[in-house]
C-alpha cells in the first residue's frame, strides 16, 4: 500500500509539473505586434540616416515622406483585406451532405497551399501595379531634392541591390510557392 501511495505522489506530482511547464510555454508566446506605419516609417529613416548621414533638416523630410507612403500603404492593405474578407454569396450551391450531390472533385495536380488563392494570390491588378510606380517615381523624384547628388547616387545604389534581391523572391511568389522556400 505504501508503494502504491508513493507511485500515486510521484505520478501526480509529476502531471502538476509537466502542466505548469505547458502553461509556462503558453504564457510566453505573445501575438506579434504589427508595426505602426510611423514605427515603419522612422525605422527606414535611421537605416537611410545611417547609410546617407543625413542632416536634420533632410532627416525630417524624408521621414515625413515615409511616413505618408507608410499611411498610404497601411490604408491600402486595410481595404484590400477588407474586401478579400468579404464571403461568397450563398446562392444556389450545391449541398455536400452527401443527400443529392457528392463534393465537385479537386483541380488535378497539386493541393494549393493553404492561405494561397488559386490562380496566384500574389498576382497584383494592372491598376494597382501602375498605381505603384506611379507613387514610387513620385518618391524618387522628391528624394532626389532633398539628398545631395552623393547622397542620391548612393541611394540609387542601394535601392538597385533592393531590387536585385526581391527578384527571386518574386519569382518563387510566381510560380506558386511561399515566401522563404527554396525550389
Amino acid at each position: 500500500m505504501n508503494k502504491l501511495f508513493k507511485t500515486g505522489l510521484v505520478a501526480l506530482f509529476s502531471c502538476l509539473v509537466w502542466t505548469g511547464m505547458a502553461q509556462q510555454q503558453v504564457d510566453t508566446k505573445l501575438p506579434r505586434e504589427v508595426p505602426s506605419p510611423a514605427k515603419i516609417a522612422k525605422k527606414m529613416t535611421d537605416e537611410m540616416s545611417k547609410e546617407l548621414q543625413l542632416n536634420e533638416k533632410q532627416y525630417a523630410k524624408i521621414y515625413k515622406l515615409n511616413l505618408k507612403e507608410q499611411k498610404d500603404r497601411f490604408k491600402a492593405q486595410q481595404s484590400s483585406s477588407a474586401s478579400s474578407n468579404e464571403r461568397p454569396p450563398m446562392g444556389d450551391r450545391p449541398s455536400f451532405d452527401g443527400s443529392d450531390d457528392e463534393r465537385p472533385p479537386m483541380p488535378s495536380g497539386e493541393r494549393p497551399e493553404m492561405g494561397m488563392r488559386q490562380g496566384g494570390g500574389s498576382e497584383m491588378t494592372e491598376d494597382a501595379a501602375e498605381t505603384l510606380h506611379k507613387a514610387e517615381v513620385k518618391k524618387e523624384k522628391k528624394i532626389k531634392k532633398i539628398l545631395t547628388a552623393e547622397q542620391y547616387a548612393k541611394w540609387s545604389k542601394m535601392q538597385e541591390k533592393m531590387k536585385e534581391g526581391m527578384k527571386p523572391e518574386m519569382h518563387r511568389m510566381h510560380k506558386g510557392e511561399g515566401p522563404g522556400q527554396d525550389s
